[in-house]
């Protein structure tokens, strides 16, 4: 095995196909596999259970840092999430990291709204004090856990200007969700260093990272086709920007009929029949598709507008393929260019 030259993060999502006995082996392949941090996706009308996905990831590996990414403070209450993430804390040894967000389709398939900014904000600051063995405030009471083994970083999901640069405020770093377009994530890196310079602190004390679907194959008509399903959700997602990055405008109405065709029943389904509403010009636009090198090429783009690193989603079907590729074709060669 050839070890990566960076940190190798992933998200990933438990499929309701895949037994849960089995979990734990997977994620020790990818441990081996040179993986350092797994995020593990919460959506629970569309993928197995997060917290007992993580504990049995917990108890199968020794190096790998994993947590939620995201959960929310909508369908899970603040205090049972800061409970859970001391167990993962105690049953990894201080490896659990907390991924948290306004929610997407675990509120949207309730048929909720988001979590408002001043909800997530008020997340941040209970669980920042109360994942350090402090007290925190929520709801105007104060809480604190009855045993925390080691301190939780919390990372913020954050694709707009108030939760980029509540980020930059509040957490310990922040996982930027969008297009894989450097127009829309220097943007953001902006957006987040505002928040710095608001409260004070050094560029250092975030990290940013980017999530970016990426698919490598020979042919370029077969790696558009393997993340267009993913391509479909990012659309759904920006069609509620009050303004398109200048990158996306000729495709504005195309991203809108994707938000009117989304079926959150098939969320992240690589067989969901929305994704054909998605063509292959947005999705190159969206997703990093092409050869290995030509996606390499899009990371060093992408990696110059000030990011720390990447988030792969580990897609369904042969991720085990997918994750070999990732790590010893493309990565390689982004610092090589």
């Amino acid at each position: 095995m050839t070890a990566p030259a960076r940190p190798l993060e992933i998200s990933i999502g438990i499929s309701p196909r895949e037994p849960l006995r089995q979990w734990g082996q997977r994620v020790a392949q990818l441990e081996a596999e040179g993986v350092s941090r797994l995020w593990l996706i919460d959506s629970q009308l569309a993928l197995k259970d997060v917290h007992a996905g993580l504990t049995l990831a917990a108890l199968a590996t020794s190096r790998l840092h994993l947590g939620p990414g995201v959960t929310n403070p909508l369908t899970r209450h603040p205090t049972v999430t800061a409970a859970a993430m001391a167990a993962l804390s105690e049953l990894s040894e201080g490896r659990a990291v907390l991924g948290l967000g306004a929610g997407d389709s675990a509120v949207f398939g309730l048929g909720w709204r988001p979590a408002r900014v001043a909800t997530v904000e008020a997340a941040l600051r209970f669980f920042g004090p109360v994942l350090r063995g402090e007290a925190g405030e929520w709801e105007g009471r104060s809480y604190r856990l009855p045993a925390l083994a080691a301190p939780v970083p919390v990372f913020l999901a954050a694709s707009r200007p108030r939760m980029c640069r509540l980020a930059g405020e509040l957490a310990d770093g922040v996982i930027l969700m969008g297009p894989a377009q450097p127009d829309q994530v220097a943007a953001q890196v902006g957006w987040v260093q505002e928040g710095l310079t608001a409260a004070g602190r050094p560029r250092q004390a975030v990290q940013v990272l980017l999530v970016t679907t990426l698919s490598a194959q020979p042919d370029l008509a077969d790696a558009l086709a393997d993340v267009r399903s993913w391509a479909a959700t990012e659309a759904r997602l920006l069609a509620d920007l009050p303004q398109l990055p200048p990158s996306l405008l000729p495709f504005a109405a195309e991203i809108q009929a994707a938000r009117a065709t989304y079926d959150y029943a098939q969320h992240l389904s690589v067989h969901a029949g929305h994704q054909d509403t998605v063509s292959d010009a947005l999705t190159a636009t969206l997703a990093v598709a092409g050869t290995p090198e030509a996606c390499a090429r899009r990371l060093r783009i992408l990696g110059a507008t000030g990011i720390d690193g990447f988030i792969f989603p580990l897609l369904g079907g042969g991720r085990h393929e997918r994750l070999q590729t990732l790590r010893d074709q493309v990565l390689p060669l982004v610092g090589a260019g």
